[in-house]
């Protein structure tokens, strides 16, 4: 039989590889948490890769050109590539049809409501509805960009028109990816849509109404407008698409500046420490 001072030894010793249990799994349920509130209804970051075109008048010079066209129909593959792969996966057999729809054609008219109801909330000041239309962290730069405003003035928006509807708004990059390693039951769909239109607006005293001189602008724009969303990969229902925020044309600087970045993460991930090639 054991002494009485080794048993007490095993036992603070089976203690504390308990406690060290817990607090792993405690970690683990913290972090899971924390992932989950992070992705909620398609949030998180864009997906590595999305490929924003440029306007053909924008497109680069001489070799470039081809190199551009190259690399943009190449991601094209990989974005239509994820879209059918989730379509495939989403029928639970060969003679049946798929559950889940990318529905396509409807992205571009929701983008553009959303954005109009973005942009006059914005204006309005209206946060709630900036809340309910925007994920988290693009809210909290557009509610924080109210709160910086004149307390005196009134500020006025106006979408003016939409322009060149034969082209816009359209879709522009569209793919679905399950991202949250914690979550195995969603996965994110993420578009961008572009939008041209003509905006105006003005900014007025708030005590008489009067509009303030020179405050009036009026633009013409393009914008691309990322929306996301989460999909369930049991019933394959979709969630409400949210305004992920506004993103930048795709230059073929930032494209290969962004492909240098995905190949040091993957190296890193791969246990690979030592130089990566340019």
């Amino acid at each position: 039989m054991p002494s009485r001072a080794k048993m007490v030894r095993e036992m603070e010793k089976t203690a504390r590889r308990e406690s060290k249990k817990m607090e792993a799994e405690s970690m683990s349920v913290m972090q899971k948490k924390a992932n989950d509130e992070y992705f909620k209804s398609g949030g998180g970051p864009l997906f590595p890769g999305t490929f924003v075109t440029l306007p053909l008048s924008r497109y680069p010079g001489g070799t470039n050109f081809f190199r551009y066209s190259w690399y943009r129909l190449r991601q094209w593959g990989i974005e239509t590539l994820s879209v059918l792969q989730f379509k495939l996966k989403s029928m639970p057999n060969w003679t049946t049809r798929p559950k889940w729809k990318a529905a396509r054609g409807k992205i571009a008219p929701t983008a553009k409501v959303m954005y109009t109801e973005m942009l006059t909330a914005f204006a309005a000041g209206d946060k709630a509805t900036i809340n309910s239309l925007c994920l988290g962290q693009f809210a909290k730069k557009l509610t924080a960009a109210i709160d910086r405003r004149n307390p005196t003035e009134r500020t006025s928006f106006e979408l003016v028109k939409f322009n060149k509807t034969l082209f816009y708004p359209r879709v522009v990059a569209h793919q679905v990816h399950a991202v949250n390693p914690y979550d195995k039951e969603n996965s994110t769909e993420q578009a961008v849509i572009a939008i041209a239109s003509t905006q105006r607006a003005s900014k007025y005293k708030k005590s008489t109404g009067e509009l303030i001189p020179g405050s009036t602008k009026v633009q013409e724009k393009i914008e691309y407008v990322a929306l996301s969303r989460q999909v369930n990969e049991r019933t394959y229902h979709s969630g409400p698409w949210r305004i992920w925020g506004t993103v930048p044309a795709t230059t073929l600087e930032a494209y290969l500046e962004e492909q240098d970045w995905i190949n040091v993460e993957q190296a890193k991930r791969a246990g690979w420490t030592g130089p990566t090639k340019k």
